[in-house]
């Protein structure tokens, strides 16, 4: 940096450097320039502390000093201060000192290695940092050699804990004074304006004699979970060779759709429905709700590996570059209580060995992104205890992002709502997902095999499958899931073209395929000494299932196993002997492809869906109706009850569905939901019902017909199960309420299919707007083209929003009619977007999440679009807003916005008369509203709807200034931490309306004002 003289300094981010007071200057300007950054670039200052603070100083640059790409790789600071008086070795400075100067003048960079000794300097209050190396010779000029360094950072590995002052005189230049960051951190206003701008106070990790080994293990670390979790279990890939079946989490991952349920108090920039990326955007605490197979797992290593890589796409930033840990809660329940952070890494099996109080160190930093996988297979009388863990983690470590993964049933809506948890539900794969699905998986397929021939087959089996996916309803319903999907294809291609047209057919055939082929097509005759066949696997494997079923455990020790396979093989003595026990274990573990060991000790199943299977399977075999039958209100024993139906004899399917019906006819109204539950759970078994006594299937039919049409979208989704049948039963829109219509519509549209298709058709000229909004949201469920013509374009849209997410809906748009409002979601091209808005005469146009839109140039082109209201939610690419002036707005919103992005061009919008600013970032000025630092003067306004988080006591005299003609003020207010926020000089604003969320934001000079307070949901009070 330039200013009384060249010093150095550190970027806290783009626009901010630390540095040391005694190099500005009140007759020169300050400029800053970064190597490979934006060029010089003039700062102003923010503070200087006063002789009692310390030798530094805070500027902040009038534009970013870095590249954008730089900005996106910036890690969150941290801070360190030294306890005790032990040294402190392997510390360093970074600078640009006379003595490393070349060709003349040109700088150079020195990094200075030293250790310090805190009892040194300590009456100043001075860090001392005595280099290891031979110091500089003295110049000519008497000079210090390292004129230049003053204002470098100090850093003990990756913390940074002190600014170099001056080159300690006395000691032959082989010292450094340094003011500590501690004694900063401690100065009042030092401390405010870094909350301002980074959204926290700084704090200071405690050092200690020991050398900071975490960032070598960090990399270790992150570079461990990259590895461990950068592939994906292909199903079905390749038998010849195990490791073939995994392949690139890359390649293979699917981003797949989210719809957001119950949860913290969201706002309007974060939509109902999206991909993975848009819907979790700035969503710290996440419950993911999801079917078996459905890919909760596979998007937790998404997460995982990303994070660790810090290549996470631009709508997770808040979780790329944090130490992701995987919670496996299987593996966790096996200990008699939940791991502590210290243990997390041990206890769910990870063999690193981290420095102590690494994780506690992670965690209260607010670095870590805890990944809690499978509450559903947790034991339910665990679950509470689940709960409690996390609350008190959460407690005790507020910064902490979590994802949480769990079955849809397994607990209850609102669970974790007290801690904010956003709750979201895993989509069925559409049409769109499944055909990139198919597609992956057969480039995997190719990609392992040499064979020319090889390389046709599959060619020929691609194309086969999907032309008949949109073809066969039977086949389409079951490829629902990535896992069915994986199935599907394996199986396609093992049969040569030919598939099971069931659920249960397909999970057996798989296991055949399993348990068999595989070895046969590796030519192993007798792998670990041992000959299995099929039935022989089969029924041991099924023992297993049901015997950890009973026991609630999903994950079983290993030594457990062997013991209850020893126990089974005196019934089997063809198979082998008691004392072969350990063999027979390992030939299923090796062998069989059913069974993995996720630790060494540890044992389960490659996926639920196999264990339920086969636990269903021994349950029939052992006869245990009644039990199956008991445990038929429990979410987790849904799909065990469905299966068993299908694994059973005609006498024993038709004894278990009586029952069903029996005990759900049993339940009081009291409890009516469960009541609906068994009675559905007994309709949805029927589709595995091969044959059936037609008394016993009528019951259950009547059953369900009193239960149609369904009340509502819980009772839907049960319907939804029982499959093609129920669309029969499901009556017109005539004779229905409006909440019964809709979820009519929402039964259809879960089954899915061209019958389907029909009954929505029926109900597309429906009145109510619930049911519209459902028939509109069924879009991508069903074939794009054949689903706008038959559905969309009888649907009255004046008072809808219709989403586009794909390439080939925003193609087929035009076929809907005319669409006031269009919300586009993903990097969809700008000049489709705007064709289709054209097309469809849209008004409304929100464009969510599209980093190719960089100016708007393309709503107005050679034939301008009649878009009179424009929002753009996370649209971080655009720097031109003048493009959009010859439109005419009447209204421009621009959600998550940060208050260093460029608005260029929006003074352009001279009859712009309302604008909706929702900002996220600290102010560029104390003592103001968090606005944007470069926004220009806007007389044309009247109607300005703020969105603003405070950080601080703040007034708003700048508005005035801004918006000088404003009519009405529309301001919604939001703090972490108690502020006072003063409107008096607001006065002058005719209507001014204030909306404040939480209770933390006092009003000063507001007995003029309307002021709605809104509350968050109440914090647990465990």
């Amino acid at each position: 940096m330039f200013g009384a003289k060249q010093g150095s300094g550190y970027l806290l981010s783009a626009r901010i450097v630390l540095t040391a007071r005694h190099l500005l200057s009140e007759d020169k300007p300050t400029t800053v320039v970064v190597p490979s950054g934006r060029g010089r670039i003039s700062c102003q200052t923010l503070w200087a502390g006063e002789a009692e603070d310390g030798d530094a100083a805070l500027l902040l640059a009038d534009e970013d000093l870095v590249t954008p790409a730089a900005v996106r790789a910036f890690q969150p600071n941290e801070f360190g201060r030294i306890v005790g008086i032990a040294p402190l070795h392997e510390c360093y400075a970074l600078g640009y000192p006379q003595v490393q100067r070349y060709a003349g003048h040109k700088l150079d960079m020195e990094q200075f290695y030293g250790t310090i000794r805190p009892g040194s300097g300590s009456v100043r209050a001075e860090y001392i940092l005595e280099g290891t190396g031979t110091p500089p010779a003295v110049r000519d000029d008497g000079e210090s050699p390292w004129a230049g360094m003053s204002g470098a950072p100090v850093f003990s590995g990756r913390h940074l804990i002190g600014v170099v002052t001056r080159d300690a005189a006395g000691w032959q230049h082989s010292r450094f004074t340094a003011v500590p960051l501690q004694k900063l951190a401690d100065v009042p206003r030092f401390a405010r304006l870094y909350d301002i701008h980074f959204g926290e106070f700084p704090h200071c990790t405690s050092l200690r004699q020991s050398p900071d080994t975490s960032v070598e293990f960090e990399d270790r670390y992150r570079a461990y979970v990259a590895e461990a979790f950068g592939e994906l279990s292909i199903f079905g890939l390749d038998f010849n060779r195990s490791e073939h079946a995994q392949w690139p989490l890359d390649s293979a991952y699917l981003s797949l759709e989210l719809v957001h349920g119950h949860g913290d108090d969201g706002t309007r920039a974060v939509p109902e429905r999206g991909r993975v990326e848009s819907a979790l955007r700035d969503r710290q605490r996440v419950l993911l709700r999801g079917a078996a197979g459905s890919g909760k797992t596979t998007l937790v290593q998404w997460l995982a590996v990303n994070a660790a890589r810090n290549t996470l796409p631009e709508q997770l930033a808040h979780f790329d570059g944090r130490i992701p840990v995987v919670l496996p809660l299987r593996t966790l329940v096996r200990g008699a209580a939940l791991p502590a952070p210290a243990d997390f890494l041990s206890a769910a099996g990870h063999p690193l060995s981290p420095p102590m109080r690494w994780m506690d160190s992670v965690l209260a930093e607010g670095r870590g992104l805890l990944l809690v996988d499978g509450v559903d297979e947790m034991p339910e009388a665990d679950r509470a205890r689940t709960k409690n863990w996390l609350l008190k983690l959460l407690a005790a470590y507020p910064h902490t992002a979590v994802v949480v993964t769990t079955r849809p049933t397994a607990v209850d809506d609102g669970w974790l709502i007290r801690k904010k948890f956003a709750e979201f539900q895993l989509l069925p794969m559409n049409l769109r997902d499944v055909t990139a699905f198919v597609h992956r998986w057969h480039v995997a397929a190719r990609s392992i095999t040499s064979s020319e021939f090889e390389h046709a087959q599959l060619d020929r089996y691609e194309e086969q499958l999907l032309s008949a996916l949109p073809r066969k309803q039977d086949l389409s319903r079951l490829a629902t899931n990535p896992l069915m999907c994986a199935m599907i294809c394996a199986l396609h291609r093992d049969r040569r073209g030919f598939l099971p047209n069931s659920r249960m057919k397909l999970y057996g055939a798989a296991l055949t395929m399993l348990l068999v082929r595989r070895d046969q097509e590796r030519a192993i005759a007798a792998p670990e000494g041992l000959v299995l066949s099929e039935e022989a696997q089969q029924k041991i494997l099924q023992e297993i299932a049901y015997w950890m079923i009973r026991n609630e455990i999903a994950e079983a020790e290993q030594r457990d196993v062997v013991g209850l396979i020893s126990r089974l093989l005196p019934a089997m003595p063809q198979v082998a002997t008691v004392e072969d026990a350990p063999s027979v274990f390992r030939f299923l573990l090796h062998r069989s492809g059913v069974l993995r060991a996720p630790t060494a000790m540890t044992v389960d199943f490659i996926h639920r869906t196999f264990l339920d299977y086969l636990g269903a399977r021994a349950a029939i075999e052992a006869q245990d109706i009644n039990m199956i039958a008991s445990h038929a209100h429990e979410p987790q024993w849904e799909d065990i009850v469905r299966m068993a139906v299908g694994h059973a004899r005609d006498s024993e399917r038709a004894a278990l569905l009586k029952q069903l019906v029996t005990r759900g006819d049993a339940v009081p109204e009291s409890s009516h939901d469960v009541k609906v539950r068994i009675h559905l759970l007994a309709a949805a078994s029927l589709e595995h019902a091969t044959s059936l006594d037609p008394e016993i299937r009528a019951e259950v039919e009547r059953r369900a017909a009193a239960l149609i049409p369904p009340k509502n979208g819980d009772e839907a989704q049960w319907l939804s199960y029982a499959g093609p049948l129920v669309l029969d039963l499901l009556p017109g829109p005539l004779g229905l309420s409006y909440r019964e219509a809709a979820a009519v519509v929402t039964t259809a549209r879960l089954i899915g299919g061209d019958h389907a298709l029909q009954v929505l058709h029926e109900y597309a000229g429906h009145p109510a707007h619930a049911v519209r909004i459902e028939l509109v949201s069924a879009w991508a469920s069903f074939d794009t083209t054949a689903f706008a013509e038959l559905v969309l374009a009888r649907v009255v849209t004046d008072d809808l929003t219709i989403a586009v997410h794909s390439e080939e809906q925003l193609a087929a748009l035009h076929l809907v009619g005319t669409v006031p409002d269009v919300t586009f979601h993903g990097p969809l091209s700008p000049e489709g977007m705007a064709s289709a808005v054209r097309a469809v005469r849209a008004s409304r146009v929100t464009v969510f999440d599209n980093g190719l839109l960089k100016n708007l140039l393309a709503f107005v082109g050679k034939e301008s679009t009649s878009v009179t209201e424009l929002s753009l939610v996370s649209c971080v690419e655009v720097n031109d807003y003048s493009g959009v002036a010859p439109l005419g707005l009447a209204e421009l919103s621009l959600f998550g916005v940060h208050v260093l992005q460029d608005l260029s061009g929006l003074d352009a919008l001279t009859d712009l008369p309302a604008l909706t600013l929702s900002m996220f970032g600290g102010s560029g000025e104390p003592d103001t509203l968090t606005l944007p630092a470069d926004l220009p003067t806007l007389p044309s306004i009247t109607r300005l709807h703020l969105v603003l988080r405070i950080d601080e006591d703040t007034t708003s005299g700048q508005l005035r200034e801004l918006f000088p003609n404003l009519e009405r003020l529309l301001l919604h207010l939001e703090s972490d931490e108690p502020v006072t926020v003063d409107l008096s000089a607001l006065v002058w604003v005719p209507e001014i309306e204030v909306t404040i969320t939480g209770g933390l934001v006092r009003l000063r000079g507001a007995d003029f004002l309307t002021v709605h307070r809104r509350s968050r949901p109440t914090e647990d009070p465990s």
